[in-house]
């Protein structure tokens, strides 16, 4: 490592993937004492994969998913001892993972898994991860195991 990282982004979507690219960038901001910011981008573009698939609208993301785990992160987080906040947010996840997040928070470190829930998206649309290591204008970590 270069340089110490005082700002990581950590997008997750409660997958197994997810759960260790974010035990990973605890770690990271241990050794770094760097702030950390999880966040989850429930996608909402319109991918439609069969015809009784029914857009998300703003309002049913509030209600309708289960986003405990951002919960049980955010303990992990701060009983390791790390400045930790959350995020929980609708929109497309490839360019507020990329651009509009780590812009808003400041990050120098986006730490992603390498997969995630999304395979079919992934399959029509392409892969987060990918568009990220592409795109982001910061230090990108692909956490693969």
């Amino acid at each position: 490592m270069l340089g110490e990282y005082t700002n990581l982004l950590v997008p997750v979507d409660g997958s197994e993937q997810a759960d260790r690219s974010f035990k990973q960038a605890v770690a990271i901001a241990q050794r770094n004492k760097a702030k950390m910011r999880i966040v989850f981008v429930m996608d909402n573009r319109n991918v439609t994969i069969a015809p009784e698939y029914t857009p998300l609208h703003a309002n049913d993301f509030q209600t309708d998913y289960d986003t405990s785990f951002m919960d049980d992160y955010l303990a992990y987080g701060k009983e390791a001892g790390v400045d930790i906040e959350t995020t929980i947010t609708n929109g497309n996840p490839m360019s507020l993972i990329a651009d509009s997040l780590p812009e808003e928070y400041g990050t120098d470190l986006i730490v992603i898994g390498s997969t995630g829930k999304g395979a079919v998206t992934r399959a029509l649309v392409g892969s987060v991860s990918n568009y990220v290591v592409k795109n982001a204008k910061c230090d990108v970590l692909v956490v693969r195991k």
